[in-house]
């Protein structure tokens, strides 16, 4: 009899256990570390003076999406050297070093919040997205190709210089619809409420990559041939774009509707706008 077991860890395809961290994943960390204490620093600094835990919020939210990594790492067949300094949990077999857990909170948390920033003052989406993905391009490149402190192993479509493209653009969606979501939920969630925004960043990123990635994910786990995953890498591309669009779409709308005609300013009877006090009320 054929052990199911068996077959499911073979399907997973041969992980590089054997792999060691260079020792520039030491000065990864410490970069990272850094990066993280100075955002939290800044965070805890406007959550005070601000009177607004949003910020501080959103750093937790990039935090709790870290349990999303061993997923994604094994579905995109990702791994991190067991030897990379502070191996914080293995997740589904696969060592979580430190930096991944701070980067998230900085990527995932920082980069959605700043994003919804710009958004609220009038930054197309678009640009939102593409400067996630710009950011992504440019630490998954020095983190696995250059430094060496994880890697993209097996095959996987639109693989350039040791990176499949295809994340960048996943990874750019992720971050948009967090955006996207922040933009809609923070209005109705304040005070003590704020702390129901802790899911965003995770739900932004494991619902952007199911719905994108899927397809390739399949082929990475099954014995088709490599034009079908470059057929699902285009996929998950095209899914990334029509997944910012809808977003961005909804933004506009939410935008548009709030300066419908419905929303004007009332009109006292002798004409003239309402006080704005009886506008808040």
């Amino acid at each position: 009899m054929v052990d199911s077991a068996a077959v499911t860890l073979a399907s997973l395809g041969p992980r590089p256990e054997d792999m060691h961290a260079s020792g520039a994943a030491w000065v990864f960390t410490l970069v990272v570390g850094i990066g993280f204490v100075l955002v939290a620093i800044w965070c805890l600094t406007y959550a005070i003076h601000r009177r607004d835990v949003l910020p501080l919020v959103m750093l937790g939210s990039g935090l709790l999406s870290v349990g999303l990594e061993p997923v994604v790492d094994t579905m995109g067949k990702v791994w991190y050297a067991a030897d990379n300094p502070w191996v914080v949990y293995t997740g589904m077999g696969v060592p979580q070093p430190a930096f991944l857990v701070l980067g998230y909170a900085l990527f995932w948390g920082g980069s959605v919040y700043v994003g919804s920033r710009f958004v609220l003052n009038g930054t197309s989406l678009w640009r939102v997205f593409a400067t996630i993905f710009a950011m992504d391009l440019f630490v998954e490149y020095l983190g696995a190709p250059i430094l060496k402190v994880g890697v993209y192993y097996d095959f996987s479509p639109f693989n350039v210089l040791g990176f499949p493209i295809w994340w960048a653009f996943v990874n750019g969606a992720a971050g948009a619809v967090g955006v996207w979501l922040l933009v809609v939920l923070e209005p109705r969630l304040t005070g003590w409420r704020r702390f129901g925004l802790l899911p965003v960043s995770a739900t932004a990123f494991g619902a952007t990559h199911a719905t994108c990635a899927w397809p390739v994910w399949l082929c990475l786990h099954s014995n088709t041939p490599h034009w079908l995953g470059y057929v699902a890498g285009a996929y998950a591309i095209a899914m990334a774009f029509a997944v910012v669009a809808l977003a961005s779409s909804e933004i506009r709308s939410r935008t548009s509707a709030s300066l419908s005609p419905s929303d004007a300013e009332p009109q006292r009877p002798g004409g003239g706008s309402a006080h704005p006090a009886a506008r808040a009320g």
